[in-house]
């Protein structure tokens, strides 16, 4: 997007009388940078010992929110740091520019305060959202007659009532938007056009008015679900914050107030690949009813929250060296298994104390270093190898043996490049880069997308349908040419 700026009057919320003139630029990808005329003081004073004076710190002090206008339109901004002040702010000395970074604009509202409980929902726009849905306002049929086709299309609207989920309180709703049909006349130009739009949107309504950044977390977890559900990854399209005025501001049509939210995220799509990207989803709601599927997929992130956010990691960043991002998916797979499988031991606990015993037992006239050694490092934890395998164990036997073909043999590959990669051995260092690591990474990313699938309660069939996935299809071709190599050489 092209960046949009805004000219208006700034001040910090801690001196609302110290205001400066600049312009509120907001780049592509969010980054948001206030240029002002003159500036604030930043300075860190400390107060000496003695008393008398105050000593100078290195360091400039950030401002929490800074608010302003621009025109009659608010701001708030937030987590505002300083990169370049020109003059200076101590001893009465003049700054006479000053630019700040903000991690966040809030458009629409001067918020007193970050911990202000102000908010009473939250609207979000997701890529894919609306096609991940699975419904449409809009019937679009051929016309028949005596059961031919006579070439023309009637298109209806209808509709749709949202379907709703409910976790820890948070209402969920999913909606779609429509526009009616509007006509535009260009007789200039030889064109006349037809047009009608519809969108979906997520609604969070809380049980009771929340801080701003109360909202964060499910709306990253609902985009992981439709980054794994589309098996790449989805950015927002937007989202905003409602508050409502108390009522002896306004009148009660006009109490909600709708608040726009600027700034960095995780991803973005590029524009000039909006239209282009595939549709082919792993499943969608067309299989699963969204009651029961925002609430299961909400507990599962939230047990699985380490492994979750740094496998989806690897979607929204696409770049970087396969090593280190084979590294990651390893990462990932391990932490999943360790949040699901988490009783998981190679021996019964009681059989495994009782053998700690009588090891101990047998020993006691040892050195005590010797003992320690026992008592420290005998565990009953599986091994990396047994947790792969372990985890190859929870989808569909079927899908996992079509994706992996040798399991054992997958397992032992993924633990040797972790092992290899964390610890910087030779054997990788030579060549980290290397088509079956590539192939590795992708087919273990795509085990572990059947890995939560499973724990939705998606169905065998439906998983093994995702093996046709094109991008799974060829990682999974690729991976069983690579296992050929391997067991040949």
């Amino acid at each position: 997007m092209a960046e949009l700026s805004w000219r208006g009057t700034w001040w910090s919320a801690e001196e609302p009388e110290v205001t400066c003139p600049g312009t509120l630029h907001c780049a592509d990808g969010g980054y948001l940078r206030l240029e002002l005329i003159g500036g604030f003081d930043v300075t860190v004073r400390t107060p000496l010992p003695s008393g008398n004076g105050y000593g100078i710190s290195e360091d400039s002090r950030d401002f929490p929110i800074i608010h302003g206008t621009s025109g009659s339109t608010l701001f708030t901004l937030l987590g505002n740091h300083a990169i370049h002040t020109r003059g200076s702010g101590f001893l009465g000395g003049e700054i006479t520019e000053q630019n700040w970074s903000s991690n966040r604009a809030l458009r629409g509202v001067h918020l007193p305060s970050l911990e202000e409980s102000l908010f009473i929902r939250s609207h979000m726009r997701l890529e894919r959202l609306l096609h991940w849905s699975n419904r449409s306002s809009f019937d679009l049929s051929r016309l028949l007659e005596d059961g031919k086709a006579t070439g023309e299309r009637q298109v209806d609207t209808h509709a749709v009532e949202p379907v709703t989920a409910v976790h820890n309180g948070m209402n969920i709703s999913l909606r779609l938007l429509t526009d009616d049909f509007n006509i535009q006349h260009k007789p200039i130009s030889n064109e006349r056009l037809l047009k009608a739009t519809e969108r979906a949107a997520l609604t969070f309504s809380p049980p009771e008015p929340t801080p701003y950044n109360s909202f964060d977390k499910i709306h990253k977890d609902m985009q992981d679900l439709l980054t794994l559900c589309s098996y790449a990854p989805c950015g927002s399209h937007g989202r905003s914050l409602v508050y409502e005025l108390p009522e002896a501001t306004s009148n009660s049509s006009q109490r909600l107030k709708e608040v726009e939210v600027i700034g960095r995220q995780v991803y973005r799509t590029e524009k000039d690949k909006e239209e282009s990207q595939s549709r082919d989803f792993l499943f969608t709601l067309a299989e699963v009813d969204f009651a029961e599927l925002a609430p299961r997929w909400l507990a599962l992130k939230e047990k699985s929250r380490m492994g979750c956010d740094i496998l989806f990691g690897l979607r929204y960043i696409s770049n970087g060296y396969v090593g280190t991002r084979l590294l990651g998916v390893a990462s990932a797979a391990e932490s999943i298994h360790a949040s699901l499988r988490s009783a998981s031991t190679p021996l019964p606990k009681a059989q495994y104390r009782s053998l700690k015993r009588k090891l101990l037992a047998a020993i006691a006239d040892e050195p005590e270093d010797l003992q320690e050694f026992v008592k420290t490092g005998l565990r009953n934890n599986p091994t990396y190898n047994e947790r792969m395998l372990e985890l190859a164990s929870i989808p569909d036997s079927e899908a996992v043996d079509l994706l992996l073909t040798d399991r054992k043999s997958w397992a032992k590959m993924l633990r040797n490049a972790r092992n290899d990669l964390a610890h910087a051995n030779e054997r990788v260092s030579q060549n980290p880069e290397s088509t079956p690591a590539y192939w590795l990474l992708e087919t273990t990313y795509a085990l572990l997308c059947l890995v939560l699938m499973t724990e939705l309660g998606i169905s065998r069939e439906k998983q093994r349908a995702a093996l046709d996935h094109p991008r799974i299809r060829m990682a999974s071709r690729k991976f069983k040419r690579e296992l050929s190599r391997h067991s040949s050489g």
